[in-house]
């Protein structure tokens, strides 16, 4: 497979403030990627990358749009929440502005209720692909594609 070095500034995302009532805005490492289902339907979107999440998390909106046929799987735990899962599979190819990698096929999704999460992108594939840096100082990102030390 061959995969591209990307460096991304940290995008703009805007959360809940700690009360819980307001909002606030903050940087997270969003990923462009291209979501791709068994039946061609494409879907582009920031995904943010998750060090603490074993896989792939989609909202169930998004799922939807790209025609998803969904199977029931055990409840999942997302930020501290268990809920409703569905399992699924999509190719992913990652970049954006004609520096694309070649699709990651067949990537086991959980699909959630909850049409606020974002996109999340966790440690299988992508951090089983990539050497990941994330510098807090700067709001940016590296990815670099791993290759064994032989």
């Amino acid at each position: 497979m061959d995969l591209l070095d990307f460096h991304f500034s940290y995008r703009p995302y805007t959360i809940l403030d700690e009360s819980g009532e307001g909002l606030r805005e903050v940087g997270l490492p969003m990923l462009p990627c291209t979501l791709i289902s068994d039946n061609n339907k494409e879907r582009t979107a920031d995904g943010l990358l998750d060090s603490g999440s074993n896989g792939v998390v989609m909202p169930m909106r998004m799922a939807k749009m790209l025609g998803l046929k969904l199977e029931k799987a055990d409840p999942i735990s997302v930020v501290g929440a268990r809920t409703a899962r569905y399992k699924s599979k999509v190719s992913i190819i990652l970049g954006r502005g004609g520096r694309l990698c070649e699709p990651i096929a067949d990537v086991e999704v959980s699909v959630i209720e909850n049409d606020e999460s974002p996109l999340i992108l966790g440690r299988n594939p992508i951090f089983r692909l990539y050497r990941i840096t994330f510098i807090e100082a700067e709001q940016r990102f590296e990815m670099i594609p791993y290759r064994p030390v032989r």
